[in-house]
């Protein structure tokens, strides 16, 4: 049962405990098990080679060395690391019994990702006449993938400093900054997993001084009726921080605000009582975690005021979601509800985008959820919120692809709409999308509609209540998308805004097909 666990969360335990489930059974029945359970992973080819030669080279081994600690042939490890042969599942727990790495993160292919920034490069208009093909873009990176990135990072330079350039004013000051502190502080989280141990510590002592207690398979509250209400008083009690719900009139359009001289933290009634406790808190994460927050900021290698005073913002955000949806108790609850996001926002008195937040950080070590992505959109496309995980890739400039359902999910407010999605390169999902409501907004002013999308790899759908009535296991339920249009060369999509990389238009008065572009697809 041990080792069914082990291939259940693929990887997902810590090295230690990697060698402990394994030395629980034999061998036999391990492969007995691999292939009764029939797991995705399993079925995968595990083609990491540029990292095994990064492995080796960083040990300063030699094939020859290495092959004989893995006891395989020098000729078969070089073909590994040139991914002429995959990397097998024994192979694999070998390296893990040989040498200290995460066996998780060795066995992950990330070329994906890396195919998307490369590709989004040669999509720039700056190599329009260079039309270099999908296949030659796909063997660097396999044969290069340090180069690979090394061109990315240089692209990304001269990127900044172009967009820098063209937003200059005709006094030659630079008005703003392409580089954006959201990009910054949104690859930073993608770096960290979105998982912060010391949030979730500090967020774990806040509610057991707080009485703010959850029983994981019920979801009761166990000392209290209204979190907020203890949140307010424990941080009076603790703080001397007076907590305060003024009128709309009052804040005008202030949702929260800290009068340092009074020390009150004051909350505008517009706010509903989940969105008051968050905002609570996150200003209480500001005032009360500063060390931990400097801490985490400090890894983020980037001195921008900016950059930092957004990434403690997020941080404290983090923090909040953290204290009003503690880790144990809200992994178990949406284990046990299939991850039915109204019943987990009204089991834990929050919202459903803050059930969503948190479903993409339960990454911890020893326990973790299923590898969700996170996106926010509002109706005219423009991404708010981004996290990419399970192996989803976002572009990093324009938009999302116009057949994925989040988009329509402004025609049915308030339903949720499931999708299971196929991209360019094979990659499956399951998505949910939905529209949330507005924050608040004055009755002169128009209101501004946002819809959320949540998915992971589609072989966790059958974990998941929304995917019952879908049958995944049929070729024709899948819906091809792609990343962007630029980076997109199905040709038959009806519904592209630019050309892929790579290929030419053709226009022939004579002709007209269904969809903006004719393109040369020889």
């Amino acid at each position: 049962m041990k080792i069914v666990n082990f291939l259940h969360f693929h990887f997902t335990e810590s090295l230690s405990q990697h060698i402990v489930l394994l030395k629980s059974g034999d061998a036999a029945s391990f492969y007995c098990t691999v292939w009764q359970l029939g797991m995705v992973k399993m079925q995968e080819k595990i083609l990491v080679g540029h990292k095994l030669r990064r492995l080796r080279q960083s040990m300063e081994l030699s094939q020859t060395a290495m092959s004989e600690i893995l006891d395989i042939s020098p000729s078969y490890l070089n073909l590994l690391e040139h991914n002429q042969r995959p990397l097998t599942v024994s192979l694999l727990l070998r390296l893990g019994n040989s040498f200290d790495i995460d066996l998780k993160e060795f066995a992950e292919d990330d070329s994906a990702a890396l195919n998307t920034s490369i590709t989004e490069i040669f999509a720039d208009p700056l190599l329009a006449e260079e039309r270099v093909p999908r296949r030659e873009i796909q063997d660097m990176i396999t044969a290069a993938p340090g180069a690979a990135r090394a061109i990315y990072t240089l692209f990304q330079a001269y990127r900044k400093v172009r967009d820098e350039i063209e937003v200059t004013s005709a006094d030659g000051r630079i008005l703003t900054k392409v580089n954006s502190p959201v990009e910054y502080v949104r690859d930073f989280l993608q770096s960290q997993n979105n998982y912060f141990a010391a949030l979730e510590e500090a967020a774990e002592n806040l509610c057991d001084k707080a009485g703010i207690l959850f029983q994981g398979n019920s979801g009761e509250k166990a000392a209290m009726e209204n979190p907020l209400a203890n949140i307010a008083n424990h941080i009076s009690n603790t703080a001397g921080l007076r907590v305060r719900v003024l009128p709309v009139k009052v804040m005008h359009n202030q949702l929260r605000r800290y009068d340092q001289h009074r020390r009150e933290i004051l909350l505008s009634e517009a706010l509903r009582r989940p969105q008051r406790q968050f905002h609570l808190l996150v200003q209480y994460a500001l005032l009360s975690q500063q060390d931990k927050l400097d801490d985490i900021c400090k890894t983020l290698g980037n001195e921008d005021q900016q950059t930092e005073s957004l990434l403690k913002v997020t941080l404290a955000a983090y923090f909040a979601g953290a204290v009003m949806m503690p880790y144990d108790a809200f992994l178990e609850s949406a284990k046990n509800l299939r991850y039915d996001l109204d019943l987990l926002a009204r089991r834990f008195d929050t919202s459903l985008e803050q059930v969503c937040h948190r479903l993409t950080t339960l990454n911890a070590p020893h326990m973790r959820g299923i590898p969700f992505f996170f996106m926010r959109v509002d109706d005219a496309g423009n991404i708010s919120k981004r996290l990419a995980a399970a192996g989803m890739q976002f572009a990093t400039h324009g938009g999302t692809c116009p057949k994925w359902a989040v988009h329509k999910a402004f025609r049915t407010p308030e339903k949720i709409l499931t999708q299971a999605v196929e991209l360019p390169g094979g990659q499956k999902f399951f998505t949910l999308a939905r529209t949330v409501p507005p924050l608040w907004s004055a009755t002169s002013e128009s209101t501004t509609e946002f819809a959320v999308a949540l998915g992971c790899e589609l072989h966790h759908a059958r974990d998941i209540i929304y995917a019952d009535d879908m049958d995944i296991s049929k070729p024709k339920q899948l819906e091809s998308i792609g990343i962007g249009c630029a980076a997109c060369e199905r040709m038959d999509c009806t519904q592209r805004a630019h050309p892929p990389i790579g290929h030419e238009l053709r226009f022939d008065g004579h002709m007209r097909r269904v969809g903006l572009y004719d393109l040369d697809i020889n």
